[in-house]
């Protein structure tokens, strides 16, 4: 964490992270005025591909910084858990599911502190630990789409939303996992 540098937010996937940051506040304000406003669309829409587009242009433009692997998975959390929040506030879906990705997400920030703080480490996202966050973003769009917008064939939205409880719970594991190997291994400091 020693070695952010605020210089390195001007590069343009940490522009993206942070951008996803910010509408993760502007989406409730809009919320509360007209849920189905396409404002909120197309600000759901831009978070998405924002978060597609930040790590691989970081990969491309060789921008990988200190920020940006701490900028990126907090930007997702705060857009993510926003929207699910918004979503299960008007009782779109069960508590479970809700709460299932919070406590998820918590885990994961809680365990990733106390690397970072006990053991000096940084984990990099897992391949299980993505798919969960696009099967999220996903879910977040479809969910939105079939209440405020155009209705969906049900099959698939529950179709969605369990993949979704899938990945989320076995990246939960996994990430608990990698958290007590990575902590045994390494001599505390």
């Amino acid at each position: 964490m020693k070695d952010i540098n605020l210089k390195d937010l001007l590069k343009i996937p940490n522009l993206l992270s942070f951008y996803r940051l910010i509408i993760s506040f502007i989406i409730p304000g809009l919320w509360i005025k007209n849920p189905k406003s396409s404002a909120i669309l197309y600000l759901i829409i831009s978070g998405v591909l924002s978060d597609t587009l930040d790590g691989n242009l970081a990969r491309i433009l060789k921008q990988k910084t200190s920020l940006g692997k701490f900028l990126d998975p907090l930007a997702d959390k705060c857009f993510i858990n926003m929207l699910f929040f918004l979503l299960y506030l008007q009782k779109k879906f069960s508590a479970y599911f809700f709460f299932l990705i919070l406590f998820r997400d918590l885990f994961i920030l809680i365990g990733s502190f106390l690397l970072i703080q006990k053991v000096k480490i940084m984990l990099s996202p897992s391949i299980l630990g993505k798919a969960s966050t696009v099967s999220q973003l996903i879910t977040l769009l479809t969910l939105y789409l079939h209440f405020y917008l155009i209705s969906l064939n049900p099959i698939f939205v529950s179709m969605v939303i369990h993949l979704t409880l899938f990945l989320t719970f076995l990246s939960g594991l996994h990430y608990g996992w990698l958290f007590v190997r990575v902590w045994i291994k390494s001599p505390v400091k």
